[in-house]
Order: C-alpha cells, then sequence, then structure tokens
C-alpha cells in the first residue's frame, strides 16, 4: 500500500507551482501588455525572462488592455508599489521596502509555525495554508526585484471600467482564497466532535 504524501512534500510541490504560476502570469503581462521587449530588442526566451527581472518602471511602455469579456472583465498592466488597493502608496520607497519586508517575513514564519502543528490528516488546512505562503512569497519576489507588485487583472461593473475592483495579479487571488479557506473551513466542528473518540482511544491505550 502507497504511503500518502508527507504534509511537507505536500507544501512543497504545491508551493513550487503555485509560485511558477504567479510569476509566468505577471511574466506574460509583461510580454503582452507591453512593449519593453521589442523596445530592449529580447527575442529569445532567456533575454526576456532577464529582462522580465530588470526592466522596471513599464506603465509608459504598456499597451491598450486586452478585452476577456469586454462588459466586465479585461487585462491591464498595472505597478502598486503599495499594498492592496494601493495602501502606503503615498509613503517613502525606504519606509514601503522595509515595511513589507518585515511583514512578507513575519507571514512566512507564522505560516510555517502554524502549519508544523497540523496533523498529516488535515489536508484542507495544509492547501489553505500553500496558497497564502505561495501568495505571499509571489509578490514579495517582486517587491525585491522591482520595489513593487504588477497587477494586471481588471474586474469592473458592466461596461464600466471607471466602476472596478482593484486591479489584481494571481498571488493576491491565492491569498484570498486562502484566507477564505482558514476563516470558512468546516474543521472546528468537526475536531470538536472527534474528540471525545480519541480521548477513548487514548484511555484504551493506557
Amino acid at each position: 500500500m502507497r504511503r500518502p504524501v508527507s504534509k511537507w512534500a505536500l507544501l512543497a510541490l504545491l508551493f513550487a507551482a503555485l509560485l511558477a504560476a504567479d510569476q509566468w502570469t505577471k511574466y506574460l503581462a509583461v510580454e503582452r501588455l507591453t512593449v519593453v521587449f521589442e523596445r530592449g530588442g529580447d527575442e529569445t526566451l532567456a533575454e526576456r525572462v532577464r529582462g522580465f527581472y530588470t526592466y522596471r518602471h513599464l506603465e509608459p511602455l504598456s499597451t491598450e488592455p486586452y478585452y476577456v469579456w469586454r462588459p466586465v472583465w479585461r487585462m491591464n498592466y498595472v505597478e502598486n508599489p503599495g499594498a492592496a488597493w494601493g495602501l502606503f502608496r503615498g509613503h517613502s520607497q525606504l519606509f514601503r521596502n522595509a515595511f513589507f519586508t518585515l511583514v512578507s517575513l513575519a507571514a512566512v514564519a507564522f505560516i510555517l509555525h502554524y502549519y508544523r502543528k497540523l496533523r498529516q490528516d488535515q489536508r484542507y488546512l495544509q492547501v489553505a495554508l500553500a496558497l497564502v505562503l505561495a501568495g505571499a512569497v509571489g509578490n514579495f519576489v517582486d517587491r525585491l526585484a522591482r520595489r513593487y507588485v504588477i497587477d494586471f487583472v481588471e474586474w469592473y461593473w458592466w461596461n464600466r471600467p471607471d466602476l472596478r475592483w482593484p486591479t489584481f495579479n494571481v498571488a493576491d487571488s491565492l491569498i484570498v482564497v486562502g484566507v477564505a479557506m482558514l476563516v470558512l473551513h468546516p474543521g472546528s466542528k468537526r475536531e470538536a466532535a472527534r474528540a471525545p473518540e480519541r480521548r477513548g482511544a487514548a484511555a484504551e491505550r493506557v
């Protein structure tokens, strides 16, 4: 009988796949929503990946938005030096860098500490924490490389781009979904129901 995947192997697999997805979609945003690679003469994938992590402040080189579904959804290149909804955008770059570095490191430490306490069978919580971890690190990679986060997904009211949800990216989505899973997970009642059973089993072993 095959042994189940350990919780740490699951975390590593999910984290690597989700972080790669976040960075790849941001690369596509730079490639398809700006003309920086054409301006820089980058033709090979290696040259473009290098440029993706070294070129900065590309909003003047952005193209027209790409409409996925014109009434409500478009892709638009945006650089966000602040937090969600543009928080801290008005503060100095030095303050933002220090603040977001501390917050990111604290978040990673908290997630790993919480994850370490999970039992092997708590897959729901393991997946939720993996989503949050990948999202937090994905945006942190952006800040390390550029001092801002690349956003590109815009959802707005029916044919009213002026009435829209703040522009976001895959990492933001992972954080939101992961936190929602943690808040809404059904495990608390089940854990309470199973507690007497575990105590009884422990008493029998004694």
